[in-house]
């Protein structure tokens, strides 16, 4: 039989790691494994174009006996859909070279070469997808995103009846995914049976880059942003578990954030000054179990080369329990002394209406915040970022209550790896008011970016 890979390797869009990854898993799925074979890379380094590449080739080679390919990502739109699109990419590029009786078509969410056809599902537990059969194989797109027990339990039946191949791609998050727990398992059994096919298929940032030189330079500039032990660094490049161990921040990293500068009460002359706002509870007592409206206050230095500017706390400002036209007078009041730049504050929920009524004294310098569990996770890990590289430093203790009350908080403030990519993080009894106000206050600093340099008219 005709090599499949053959016409597709020499195509310039599959470069020569992504052709030795596709050998490789040809040469597994021929042997029809009984556990799922695992595809590990880095992000964006081409696994989805391998992924569309493989099921080309099964489509061709089945297109006489016919069968079906079901694929699945975590969502249809535009996950499934995208993988669609490529997989009629790499059939398109490949028709001509190919009797007509082997063209591909499409209709809806599947494509076709002869009796041969690829099916897109969405992996969603929300999804219904019942009634699917995976002849030819079984194949998941970023298969890192799908819930274990939904894909056991609605897709792995598929191919039961069959024994068809199943192969997860996708790349590394937290070491108990779907995929991890298979990539875990075909190590080892690749350790034991070091001659026969290979059931774990991956290729490093840096053979990536042997090919991609910008790729590396993207990465290299990825690892001076987020620091070489970033969760999301470790994950997406190294391809290692980027685990939190139940604390957002470890005891090097606190260490890390101690600027050593004096704090200020008041701002000097020629400095750039941000700010961030966590609104806490009103008329709710002042005792330490209160929640605490709290304003941090910092310098931004965009001298902080390619990794961003830095932001230095100078001033921490807490109310408790106090009334919110208080609060917000004397928010203004301090947006007086100190002329921030950009103040970012929370506005979810009622945080909006108190947010609304500094508008006019702020204007566009007020950026509003929402927090839901996508944008909570970025301020996270902007925060996680800025603590590994040196953006962001307090001052020194100075025993205030202030003080004392932020880096208890940073030290308690706990964080995990959810789903989907998604850094959690916060105190259980929602003791992270001061947490919240210093990573809006980077975020206020970061949003700035660097000072204007005012260009005025020469004379002539």
């Amino acid at each position: 039989m005709p090599d499949p890979l053959l016409p597709l390797s020499r195509r310039p869009a599959l470069r020569a790691y992504q052709a030795h990854v596709l050998r490789g898993l040809l040469r597994a799925v021929a042997a029809r494994p009984s556990a799922p074979l695992t595809v590990l890379m880095p992000r964006q380094s081409g696994k989805n174009e391998i992924a569309a590449a493989l099921v080309a080739c099964l489509l061709r080679t089945n297109a006489h006996e016919g069968g079906t390919v079901v694929v699945c990502a975590p969502t249809l739109d535009p996950q499934a859909r995208i993988s669609a699109d490529r997989i009629r990419a790499a059939l398109a590029a490949t028709d001509p070279l190919v009797p007509a009786a082997g063209h591909s078509r499409s209709r809806g969410d599947s494509v076709a070469v002869g009796r041969a056809r690829a099916v897109l599902l969405s992996a969603n537990p929300q999804a219904s997808v019942a009634g699917h059969t995976a002849s030819i194989a079984l194949i998941a797109d970023e298969a890192q995103d799908i819930e274990e027990a939904w894909f056991n339990r609605q897709f792995r039946p598929m191919a039961a009846s069959t024994g068809a191949p199943t192969v997860l791609f996708g790349t590394a998050w937290n070491g108990r995914t779907l995929l991890e727990r298979a990539v875990e398992a075909n190590r080892a059994l690749d350790a034991a049976t070091p001659h026969g096919p290979r059931r774990h298929q991956q290729a490093s940032w840096r053979e990536v880059a042997e090919t991609l030189p910008a790729y590396g330079a993207y990465v290299e500039a990825e690892r001076e942003r987020l620091g070489a032990t970033h969760p999301l660094f470790l994950s997406q490049y190294e391809l290692v578990p980027g685990e939190v161990a139940g604390r957002l921040l470890t005891r090097d990293l606190l260490a890390a954030l101690e600027g050593g500068h004096e704090p200020l009460s008041t701002p000097e002359p020629g400095e750039r000054y941000v700010a961030g706002l966590d609104f806490g509870g009103e008329g709710e007592g002042e005792g330490e179990d209160a929640d605490a409206t709290v304003l941090t206050v910092a310098r931004a230095d965009a001298s902080a080369g390619n990794s961003g500017v830095a932001c230095r706390v100078v001033a921490q400002r807490e109310w408790r329990g106090a009334p919110y036209a208080r609060v917000l007078d004397e928010v203004r009041a301090l947006d007086r002394l100190w002329r921030f730049e950009r103040v970012s504050a929370d506005a979810t929920g009622l945080g909006a209406p108190l947010v609304a009524q500094l508008r006019p004294q702020l204007g566009a310098r007020l950026e509003e915040f929402v927090f839901t569990a996508a944008s909570k996770s970025a301020l996270g890990y902007a925060l996680l970022a800025a603590a590994r590289t040196g953006r962001l430093a307090l001052p020194s203790d100075d025993g205030s209550p202030e003080a004392f009350r932020c880096r208890e908080e940073l030290a308690a403030c706990e964080a995990s790896l959810a789903s989907g990519g998604r850094l959690a993080w916060g105190n259980d009894r929602d003791h992270d008011d001061y947490v919240v106000s210093l990573a809006l206050c980077l975020h206020a600093a970061e949003s700035a970016g660097a000072p204007r340099v005012a260009v005025g008219r020469g004379r002539s």
